[in-house]
């Protein structure tokens, strides 16, 4: 293969260099293309200590730095919604692939968890417990418009006192609305 062709392919493969205000242009409106983004919701978790299902209402910030991909948020279930007997927070890294009417994302990482629960004797005592563990997500969602949507998050955590696997209902808010297109955008990458 000649020189020249060598490197175009390699050209074709690389990465365009990181420039943090990348845009796109998507129904006349201006779009990051490195955006973070807020989801929130609720879902319906199995735990091997428990014997109901646990309800669970969560929030999650989404946040990148440079091309990485990070997670932070917490958790609350109980055996109804708003009521609690476990609390999480949980901090990962993770991969997103984001499409004009789609977003895709998974995360793994630490938790931080404070619960309670009651003994098993005669005499209801209850049992504290807290610790650090693992969880791993993932969440897909459809866009309603390019940065409004609505998704599921299958989240599994694992720790030494219970394990945890559930579903979420998410709400999706992306910060990558930056207004109108006009005539000139400098960093503009693509129309969708």
């Amino acid at each position: 293969m000649p020189v020249e062709a060598q490197l175009t392919e390699t050209n074709r493969n690389a990465k365009p260099p990181y420039n943090r205000k990348e845009e796109i242009i998507h129904n006349a409106k201006r779009y990051r293309v490195y955006n973070n983004y807020l989801t929130l919701g609720g879902g319906f978790f199995y735990s091997n200590i428990r014997s109901d299902l646990q309800q669970a209402i969560c929030i999650d910030y989404q946040f990148h730095i440079r091309r990485q991909q990070f997670q932070i948020g917490v958790m609350m279930s109980g055996d109804e919604f708003r009521s609690n007997n476990n609390i999480q927070a949980h901090v990962g890294y993770g991969y997103r692939q984001e499409k004009r009417k789609s977003n895709l994302a998974v995360f793994g990482g630490l938790t931080y968890y404070n619960g309670v629960v009651g003994s098993k004797d005669s005499i209801p005592i209850p049992i504290l417990y807290d610790g650090f563990g693992g969880y791993l997500s993932f969440q897909a969602i459809r866009k309603l418009t390019y940065d409004l949507g609505v998704g599921l998050e299958f989240m599994a955590e694992v720790t030494p006192q219970q394990n945890m696997l559930g579903i979420k209902f998410i709400a999706f808010f992306s910060g990558a609305y930056r207004g109108s297109a006009r005539n000139y955008n400098p960093n503009v990458r693509k129309k969708q």
